[in-house]
């Protein structure tokens, strides 16, 4: 356990406050720096900073994505640390919840290290490489084929497929069922009741205001973007997939949708009573408007490795163009994410020698599939930097074009990426967007600004915006650019920290910041 235990915790360190999905600058780099030494506290109600992203199921549908308070967060991680009992049981239940395909640590112990969220089809979609005496092209392979063959293979016989989700999931977790990871959920309603002094319900009744603290002390709702509501929504589902086993039902789930095998039509309605019964034992309702059934033939899917594989090593225009279109053929006809798998799949699966082509399609993917944007960003980038693409001005106006519609309707996840592109990408004559965006609400991606467009900015407008701040990343990262005893002072007071005051004095001490410019 001890080796799976260390992996375990070093990975909820290394993922940090972040969501995956954002520029790898915003960090929280514990293996560059231990903040976690520092301590933290859960005492101070901090607000967290929240922008929205695309949903990657629904185009134009977005979700709120949360960055909390990194000392509430520190200080979470070092209470799951310091008890033994709650981390093997949070790896114990991940291992053994073999109807999951988005748990944390599988059956041999290792920790699944999903690529950056990315899904296709509710399943996960990654590339693992395994340690066999094979050469390096066997060496990887999808996982999202024996996925699928593994559902195909737990539902055999059935009719069909009844989809269910549960409704604003990470939103409706109410955080005092923490405590059925460990004693059920009847014995924790009861403890609550009792105000029980158990020793196994007082770790996880603590275990939850550590957790609340993360979203200002609420008690509804896990926080969508750090990864430890991932480990901790995954360890109450493990409980609610053991009540969905002993009541007979076939299934196969990632994250909060699951996908029931129905062996007659009658049972359809049956299937969905019990679910609803199960889950509202947990405060978890159906989302009746997702909910739908899959008559067979059900899990019909296009092998991409198949499709790429046909691609040779060097590739001119018109193969280019001849890649896109049978993903961009596969993702209309309903393979949710083929373009992204596309895009992820670029560095290991092919070469392109007509680069400047393969960034027009980029561009196109940037200003088309918001699901896409931040692989194709990326990729673009990567590209400039080896001189393999160059910008063109038709290019710059296109995106600039971009930019502006982003920023009428106030989508900030694609002004960071944009921003972050521009930056990397050297595209000039962006002071108005900038200014325009300091001016704005978008706290997040001024952090951005700061750091990468400092030149762009005079004093009066530094001291202007930590003037109208009111997230804890902004004022702190202006604080630490001003670097003045003054302004330390004043993020402070204008936080009202008490209990994480000494945390903070100590980043500042170490000259620690939320992003690193690369």
């Amino acid at each position: 356990m001890t080796d799976v235990r260390e992996n375990f915790i070093n990975e909820i360190k290394n993922r940090g406050i972040f969501s995956e999905y954002l520029p790898k600058s915003y960090v929280m780099p514990y293996e560059q720096f231990n903040i976690y030494k520092f301590g933290g506290s859960r005492k101070d109600s901090i607000e967290p900073y929240t922008y929205t992203m695309s949903r990657f199921g629904i185009v134009g549908d977005r979700r709120q994505i949360s960055i909390p308070d990194p000392s509430a967060y520190v200080a979470l991680v070092n209470y799951i640390e310091d008890n033994d009992d709650i981390v093997s049981d949070l790896i114990n239940l991940s291992k053994s919840d073999n109807y999951s395909f988005s748990r944390i640590i599988d059956s041999d112990e290792k920790i699944i290290e999903d690529e950056k969220g990315y899904i296709v089809d509710s399943l996960m979609v990654e590339v693992e490489k395994y340690d066999t005496p094979v050469n390096e092209e066997e060496n990887i392979r999808s996982v999202f084929v024996n996925n699928m063959l593994d559902k195909i293979n737990i539902t055999k016989g059935a009719c069909g497929i009844l989809h269910i989700d549960i409704s604003e999931f990470y939103r409706n977790i109410y955080t005092h069922n923490i405590a059925t990871i460990k004693i059920g959920v009847d014995a924790a309603l009861e403890a609550y009741k009792t105000k029980s002094s158990d020793p196994d319900y007082k770790n996880y009744k603590e275990l939850d205001e550590y957790v609340r603290a993360l979203n200002g002390k609420r008690t509804n709702g896990l926080l969508i973007g750090p990864y430890i509501s991932k480990v901790i929504s995954e360890a109450i589902l493990a409980n609610v997939d053991m009540e969905l086993t002993k009541k007979g039902l076939t299934y196969t789930r990632y994250a909060d949708d699951y996908e029931f095998a129905i062996y007659s039509k009658e049972d359809i309605v049956k299937t969905k009573n019990d679910v609803a019964r199960i889950f509202d034992r947990y405060s978890l309702r159906i989302n009746n408007e997702k909910t739908r059934f899959e008559e067979y033939p059900f899990y019909i899917f296009s092998n991409f490795e198949k499709a790429l594989g046909s691609v040779e090593q060097k590739k001119g225009a018109q193969e280019i163009i001849d890649l896109f279109n049978k993903f961009l053929k596969l993702e209309k006809s309903g393979e949710k994410g083929a373009i992204r798998y596309l895009l992820k799949a670029y560095d290991d699966k092919y070469t392109i020698s007509d680069k400047d082509v393969f960034a027009d399609y980029l561009v196109n993917v940037l200003c088309n599939d918001e699901k896409g944007l931040g692989l194709a960003a990326e990729i673009m980038i990567k590209e400039y930097k080896s001189e393999k693409i160059s910008v063109t001005s038709a290019m710059s106006a296109v995106l600039k074009r971009k930019l502006d519609y982003e920023i009428e309707n106030e989508h900030e996840f694609e002004i960071i990426w944009l921003l972050y592109l521009f930056k990397h990408l050297d595209i000039e004559d962006v002071e108005g967007f900038i200014h325009h965006i300091w001016d704005s609400q978008f706290e997040l991606a001024k952090v951005l600004i700061l750091h990468e467009y400092s030149e762009l900015l005079d004093d009066d407008m530094i001291v202007k915006a930590f003037n109208e701040a009111t997230s804890w990343i902004l004022l702190y990262e202006i604080a630490h650019k001003l670097n003045t005893s003054d302004a330390f002072d004043r993020f402070y007071t204008k936080l009202d920290l008490k209990h994480s005051k000494n945390f903070y004095k100590k980043l500042f001490e170490k000259n620690y910041t939320f992003y690193n410019e690369v």
